[in-house]
């Protein structure tokens, strides 16, 4: 089993900057040792070699990233350019202003799924990701009456949930919730702009395959939704609820797509089309950022500004001149690389996997975290034992809500799955299975409904098992493929490659790569095979899915060849062209795993 230091460990932000995945958080040079004689070969959940429980020693705390942003110093004067007091719930600073101070705040989830709040001298984890992992956030300003700016949260099943901010200072202190009303996880994006609508409450936009709705905000809640635009809103891959930029007293809208940045000023309508015509702003040079958030008035000069994440974790701030423009770039920030969603960042959200594991012939295991730089962190030592010829080894999205991916294990003696979280100790064995399957992937949610699911392969049919969403369980298998699934020597993926919001699937023959887009359907998963490479991708030995290691919301692809270089693949979030140029990230030594998980 493996397990990771209890919640006792020192509440810091740190914990976004170690090494953490699938139930055990490591860091530095931390050593991870196997379990003691006692737990050994014969002792374990496949009861045939394959190691026990895996005890760790809690992480040292990293430091906190830090942002200055000009202007956040400056006396309130009231004048434009300086900082005056706010105190109106619908406006720029208090939608986003934690600490009252009169500022617009950062809040953000962590790699481990820990909420922050973050005022800039300070910050507190306001919620834990022990029992469920948020999945997106989204700051609405004051829903709940009480003069506080309030925070919105997705769950990975659907559920949106608000989360009073009378609190927001105090570690724990926006924990509890109400859910509002669920089945979200229909949506790729939900987005809180502001008042498009002109009636002074906050509206939600929620985009899916379809194109965009805009939900009309009641004060407390949303009403009921509205299409308002069609497919092509999918060309987007950030779409930011920026508040009023232009002055006039309507939230707009930022959207970033391959052509640059544009901003849909709204127009007040709250039954058709709520946007003016879009103005450019900005070109090809916005593409250099995997994050963009926005929706307040971050240096208290009276205008809604923008911030935005570059790829190497550098944070730039972008003042708002309250005519539609942004003053040039300033540098406020760096090592802000280990933030996996901002509240109100424009991309979509990522959940479950966010690393690799791999194996040596020898039957050693080792983890490596991504970096949210498209890189990978140092390797740390899991223990040895983990024999080949007893076990396959399958790296699963999160079977559960709390955002950390599984490790499997498919026994070949009894055709058995098996999970090695701690938290399945007592029950550990996931579904009986097959001694046929010669593949097993766990690439996400499948079906829609915000579980994670798992596909195994024989020479006859491919199965979907749905997820229950505990990782103790899975539903009865469904033949979903017949034997032309053999032709493929590899199927990897860990979520969305193409930009819908739904698990993908890749595949490899001698042919070349295919892409098998996720349709959100138990009984038919997939979408026709398409494509998206040629006989050149047979030069790797193996492929990887770690998720998303680049901060951008896109799944990735790691590939290594015989001469130990392992090379990276930004996912693009479009099917056609799934992947970027590939980069090399890895120079010999890669050749020493048996297997990339």
């Amino acid at each position: 089993m493996l397990t990771r230091p209890g919640a006792g460990w020192p509440r810091t932000i740190a914990r976004s900057a170690a090494l953490g995945c699938a139930g055990l958080l490591v860091s530095g040079s931390l050593m991870v040792t196997t379990a003691s004689a006692a737990d050994g070969p014969g002792s374990g959940p496949l009861g045939n070699g394959a190691p026990g429980a895996v005890a760790l020693t809690a992480p040292p705390a990293p430091e906190r990233p830090v942002f200055d942003i000009p202007g956040r110093d400056a006396p309130a004067q009231g004048a434009h350019g300086a900082r005056a007091p706010r105190a109106a719930a619908g406006t720029a600073a208090a939608r986003a202003d934690l600490d009252g101070d009169g500022l617009g705040d950062f809040m953000y989830r962590g790699l481990y799924g820990d909420v922050w709040a973050d005022w800039g001298s300070d910050g507190a984890e306001v919620i834990s990701p022990d029992d469920s992992e948020v999945k997106d956030l989204m700051l609405p300003g004051d829903l709940t009456g009480d003069g506080k700016a309030d925070a919105l949260t997705l769950s990975p099943t659907g559920a949106l949930r608000l989360h009073s901010g009378v609190d927001a200072t105090v570690p724990g202190g926006m924990t509890s919730y109400t859910t509002l009303s669920t089945g979200w996880q229909t949506y790729d994006k939900l987005v809180v702009p502001g008042d498009l609508t002109g009636d002074g409450a906050p509206d939600l936009l929620a985009r899916d395959s379809r194109g965009l709705f805009l939900f009309p905000g009641t004060g407390k809640n949303f009403g009921a939704g509205i299409q308002v635009g069609g497919a092509g809103w999918g060309q987007f891959d950030q779409l930011v609820g920026a508040d009023d930029l232009d002055g006039d007293g309507l939230a707009d809208l930022i959207a970033r797509n391959d052509t640059g940045l544009y901003v849909y000023p709204g127009n007040g309508s709250a039954t058709g089309y709520p946007f003016k015509e879009r103005v450019q702003i900005g070109g090809t040079g916005w593409l250099q950022y995997n994050q963009l958030l926005g929706g307040t008035d971050y240096d208290g000069n009276g205008t809604a500004d923008l911030v935005t994440r570059s790829y190497d974790g550098t944070l730039y701030f972008y003042r708002g001149n309250g005519d539609g423009t942004l003053d040039a770039r300033v540098e406020v920030g760096t090592n802000w690389n280990g933030i996996t969603q901002f509240a109100g960042a424009g991309s979509r959200p990522f959940f479950g996997k966010h690393g690799i594991y791999t194996r040596t012939p020898g039957g050693t295991l080792y983890y490596y975290e991504g970096t949210g730089t498209g890189r990978l962190s140092e390797k740390y030592l899991i223990g040895d034992g983990w024999d080949r010829s007893a076990v396959r080894l399958i790296h699963t999205v999160s079977l559960r809500a709390n955002g950390d991916s599984d490790l499997l294990g498919h026994n070949t003696y009894d055709g058995h799955l098996y999970n090695f979280m701690l938290y399945a100790e007592a029950d550990p064995e996931l579904a009986g299975g097959s001694t046929s399957y010669n593949l097993v992937v766990g690439p996400g949610d499948l079906d829609g409904d915000g579980r994670s699911d798992l596909l195994a392969r024989n020479s006859d049919t491919l199965y979907f098992y749905g997820g229950n969403g505990d990782g103790l369980s899975v539903k009865g298998r469904v033949a979903v493929g017949g034997s032309g699934w053999m032709q493929f020597n590899t199927l990897v993926g860990a979520g969305d490659l193409t930009g819908d919001g739904r698990a993908d699937l890749i595949a490899r023959s001698s042919e070349g790569l295919f892409l098998y887009a996720g349709t959100g359907k138990a009984a038919t998963p997939f979408a026709a095979k398409a494509q998206v490479g040629g006989a050149g991708w047979g030069q790797y030995t193996q492929l990887a899915a770690p998720g998303d290691i680049n901060g951008d919301g896109t799944a990735d692809l790691l590939a290594a060849n015989s001469a130990g270089e392992l090379y990276f693949y930004a996912g693009t979030g479009k099917a056609a062209t799934p992947f970027k140029e590939r980069v090399k990230i890895g120079s010999g030594g890669w050749s020493q795993y048996a297997d990339l998980l």
